[in-house]
C-alpha cells in the first residue's frame, strides 16, 4: 500500500508515523511525500519524494493525479489548509483511481474555512463561536450598541498560518487593519482559496482571552466520528504550539464529538478553542491533519494506523484512538541535509 502525504514541508515526524504504521501492520508500501518547495525537509525522508506545483498553479492537480496513477496510491493525506479545497473538489476523480482521500467533501471545507459564519454553523449544534462582523460599519454599530468592546481582531475569513491578523483598540486602527487585511489577501494564496473577492473575505471579531486548547476530530471515510484529542497550549513559537499538555476534559471532548458528528467530515480536522473562564469558544477550524497531532501521537495515539486500516478495509483498533492524559510534551528541531537527487519532478512522470 502506497500513501501520499502532500505539502510535507517540515513534518518529518509524520513521515515516520506512517512508515511505522505500515511496518506494524505488516503491509509493504511506500510513504510518498510531495511539496512545492524542492528543499522542503520532508522531501529528504520519504521513500519517494516529489516536488509539485503550488496549489495556485493550474497544474497542481495534474501533478497529484500523476503521482497517484504511477504509484497506485491507496491513501492521500493532505497536510496544508490551502491545498484542501482543490483536493476536495477532485475527490471523485481520485476515488475513481482507487485512492482513499482523507479530506472533507468540498461542502464541508467551504463551511469550516468561512470564519464569518462560525457562530451560525456551530450554534446549530450548541457549540459557541465569537461574535463576528463582515465590515467596519457593522462592527462600529455593534460597538456603539455595546454588543462588543475593544479589543477586536481583524483577519481573513478563510485565513491560514496567522496571515493578515491584527488586534485593534480603536476605530482608526480598525479601519486601517481592515484595509491592510484586504491587501494581504490579494498578495497571498488566500485570494485563490475562495470565490469571494478580497473585500468580502475579511472578518472583525471579538477577542477571547483565556486558556487556549487544540482540539482534533477524526472521522472515518463515511463521516462517522471515531476519536478526539485535546491539548492545552502552554507555549507558542512562530504560530505553532511549542509545548502543551494532553487533557481529557469532558466539556472539550463533548465539543469535539458534536463537531465531528454534525460536520460529518471524512478524515482529520483540527480546531482552536479558547476558554474565558465561563465559555469555550471555537476560534478556528482547519480541515486537515494538524501539526499538533504529533503531540497526541507521542502520548499514545496512532491515527496513521487507523488511516491505513480504513484504506485497507481492516478493523480500526480502539487503542489507536486514545492518548494518555496529563502528558506534557515539547517540540524540538532536527536538521537534514538537502540532497536534490532524492527529489523528483512530478510533472515529468507522464511526459
Amino acid at each position: 500500500m502506497n500513501i501520499l502525504l502532500t505539502s510535507g514541508a517540515r513534518r518529518i515526524d509524520f513521515v515516520s508515523f506512517f512508515r511505522d504504521a505500515l511496518k506494524n501492520a505488516g503491509i509493504v508500501g511506500d510513504v510518498i511525500v510531495a511539496d512545492p518547495e524542492h528543499n522542503a525537509p520532508s522531501l529528504q525522508v520519504g521513500d519517494v519524494n516529489y516536488v509539485i506545483p503550488h496549489q495556485t498553479d493550474e497544474r497542481y492537480m495534474e501533478a497529484i493525479v500523476n503521482i497517484c496513477k504511477d504509484h497506485e496510491v491507496k491513501a492521500l493525506v493532505p497536510l496544508n489548509d490551502w491545498e484542501v479545497p482543490k483536493i476536495s473538489n477532485h475527490k471523485k476523480e481520485l476515488e475513481d483511481l482507487g485512492v482513499h482521500v482523507f479530506t472533507p467533501d468540498s461542502e464541508v471545507v467551504d463551511k469550516v474555512r468561512d470564519k464569518g459564519k462560525y457562530r451560525e454553523l456551530l450554534g446549530s449544534f450548541d457549540v459557541v463561536a465569537p461574535r463576528s462582523y463582515l465590515n467596519v460599519e457593522d462592527a462600529e454599530r455593534a460597538l456603539n450598541n455595546s454588543e462588543v468592546d475593544y479589543p477586536l481582531i481583524v483577519k481573513p475569513r478563510n485565513g491560514s498560518a496567522s496571515i493578515g491578523i491584527e488586534i485593534v483598540h480603536d476605530l482608526d486602527a480598525l479601519k486601517f487593519a481592515y484595509q491592510q487585511a484586504v491587501q494581504t489577501i490579494k498578495e497571498t494564496p488566500l485570494d485563490d482559496a475562495t470565490s469571494k473577492n478580497a473585500e468580502e473575505n475579511v472578518i472583525i471579531q471579538e477577542v477571547i482571552e483565556g486558556e487556549k486548547f487544540s482540539l482534533d476530530m477524526f472521522n472515518d471515510l463515511n463521516g462517522k466520528f471515531l476519536a478526539s484529542f485535546v491539548r492545552k497550549q502552554l507555549e507558542m513559537r512562530g504560530g505553532d504550539v511549542d509545548r502543551c499538555i494532553t487533557v481529557h476534559q469532558k466539556e472539550l471532548k463533548d465539543i469535539a464529538r458534536k463537531m465531528g458528528e454534525n460536520l460529518g467530515h471524512a478524515g482529520y480536522m483540527n480546531a482552536d478553542v479558547y476558554y474565558d473562564g465561563k465559555e469555550y469558544y471555537v476560534i478556528d477550524i482547519n480541515p486537515r491533519f494538524g501539526g499538533g497531532y504529533a503531540f497526541s501521537h507521542v502520548a499514545g495515539a496512532d491515527i496513521p494506523s487507523a488511516i491505513i486500516a480504513l484504506a485497507d478495509g481492516r478493523e480500526v483498533k480502539n487503542e489507536w484512538l486514545e492518548d494518555d492524559q496529563e502528558i506534557e510534551l515539547a517540540r524540538h528541531d532536527t536538521v537534514v541535509r538537502i540532497d536534490e537527487r532524492k527529489v523528483k519532478d512530478s510533472l515529468t512522470l507522464r511526459n
